[in-house]
C-alpha cells in the first residue's frame, strides 16, 4: 500500500489518573436509560464524569434524568439528533479521554479501566474500538460482535475500500483533544455520528482496539426494524461516509480520494434497490466483495456472511430485505419454519 504522509500533531501525555468523560445520547429510550447510566457508576475505574444529553424526549426520560441529581451532568436540549446531542456533551466535557453510549445500550463494568490502560499503553491511539455482547430487550445474550478489527494507520483503507472493521457508537473512544478537531459533528437527523467519527478522527492519527467486549448492545424493534429494510438509508449513510472521507483527506493534505464504486456495501444495495444485477455484474460485486474482506481483515465467518448477503442481495433480490431484516441465521430460520425471528441483525450473523 501507497504509505501516507502523516499530518497528526503529537498528542499530549495523559496524566496519571485521567478523567474520563461518559456522554450518553439519549432520545426516547426512558425504559433503558437506568440501566446504561447504573452501568458507569457501577465502573471499576471511578474517575469519570456522566454527561447525559437529552434530545428532546417525549417519554419519561427527564424524570428518569432527574433523579440522578448531581451524581451526573444533565442537558435538555430539542430535538436535533444524534450528532447535536454529541456536539453538545463533547463541548461540555472535561475529561481527556471521552467515551460514548447510547442510552439504550450499557457498559461492562471494567470498560472504562480497559480504555484508560489501553491508551496509556499506545499514546498513539485516538480512537478504540472494542467488541460487544448482543443482547435482547431483556438483556439477555443473544450474540457476540465481531472479534476482529483493524488497528494502526488506516488510512488507506478508507481511501481504497471506503471502510475498516469498527464498532458501533458505544464501542467508541477518543482522545477529546481529537474529536475537538472534528466538530462540530453533522447534526443531519437521518444519520448517525459514527459514520462521521469512524471515517474522519483516522486521518489525525492511528486507531486501536480492545478484544474484549466491554459493552452490551441491545438489539429491540425501534433501533434495528425500521432502518434495517430502509435502502435509501442505507445507501444515504455510504454516500455521506464517502464525503467524510473525501473531505478529511483534502483537509490534511492527501491528494488521493476514495471512489464509492468500490465499495462492496454500496454496490451490493444498489444492486437490491435495482432490483438484482445480471450474473457479469453479479460476479463482480462478489470478487469486488472478496478482496475488500481480505484487504480489511475480515474474519473468515465475516466474509462469509458478506459474500452470502450480496449473492442474495445481486442475484434473488426478493429475499433481500428479509436477509437484512432477520440475518444469515434469522433468515434461515424464517424459510424453514414460516415464522419471523424475534430479533433483528444487521450484522449478517
Amino acid at each position: 500500500m501507497e504509505k501516507l504522509p502523516l499530518t497528526s500533531e503529537i498528542l499530549h501525555k495523559l496524566p496519571a489518573h485521567p478523567l474520563v468523560s461518559v456522554i450518553i445520547d439519549n432520545y426516547n429510550y426512558g425504559n433503558y436509560l437506568s440501566e446504561a447510566i447504573d452501568s458507569v457508576f457501577k465502573q471499576t475505574y471511578q474517575n469519570f464524569e456522566l454527561i447525559v444529553v437529552d434530545d428532546g424526549s417525549t417519554d419519561n426520560s427527564r424524570e428518569v434524568i432527574s433523579s440522578y441529581g448531581s451524581r451526573l451532568i444533565s442537558i435538555f436540549q430539542n430535538n436535533g439528533g444524534m450528532g447535536a446531542a454529541l456536539n453538545a456533551g463533547i463541548t461540555r466535557a472535561k475529561g481527556e479521554i471521552i467515551c460514548l453510549l447510547d442510552a439504550d445500550d450499557y457498559f461492562h463494568p471494567e470498560k472504562l479501566e480497559n480504555v484508560v490502560m489501553a491508551f496509556f499503553e499506545h499514546p498513539e491511539w485516538v480512537q478504540i474500538i472494542h467488541s460487544k455482547i448482543i443482547v435482547n430487550r431483556e438483556g439477555l445474550p443473544i450474540g457476540r460482535g465481531p472479534k476482529t478489527f483493524s488497528q494502526g494507520d488506516v488510512r488507506n483503507l478508507l481511501l481504497q475500500w471506503g471502510q475498516y472493521i469498527w464498532e458501533t457508537t458505544s464501542a467508541l473512544s477518543y482522545r477529546r483533544e481529537i474529536l475537538e478537531k472534528v466538530l462540530p459533528i453533522p447534526t443531519k437527523k437521518s444519520m448517525g455520528a459514527d459514520p462521521y467519527l469512524t471515517a474522519v478522527v483516522p486521518f489525525l492519527g492511528e486507531v486501536g482496539c480492545i478484544n474484549k467486549p466491554l459493552m452490551f448492545y441491545r438489539q429491540h424493534g425501534n433501533n434495528m426494524q425500521c432502518r434495517s429494510i430502509n435502502l435509501s438509508y442505507w445507501m444515504e449513510v455510504q454516500e455521506e461516509t464517502a464525503k467524510f472521507i473525501n473531505e478529511a483527506a483534502a483537509i490534511t493534505g492527501i491528494d488521493k480520494r476514495f471512489d464509492i464504486k468500490r465499495s462492496a456495501d454500496y454496490q451490493s444495495f444498489f444492486s437490491l434497490q435495482q432490483g438484482g444485477l445480471t450474473w457479469a455484474k453479479g460476479i463482480q460485486t462478489i470478487w469486488l466483495s472478496l478482496r475488500e474482506s481480505i484487504a480489511i481483515g475480515r474474519s473468515f465467518d465475516e466474509t462469509f456472511n458478506k459474500l452470502i448477503q450480496r449473492s442474495i442481495f445481486a442475484f434473488f433480490p426478493n429475499e433481500g430485505q428479509a436477509y437484512i431484516r432477520f440475518g444469515r441465521r434469522g433468515y434461515l430460520q424464517f424459510k424453514l419454519t414460516g415464522k419471523e425471528p424475534q430479533k433483528f441483525n444487521l450484522s449478517g450473523n
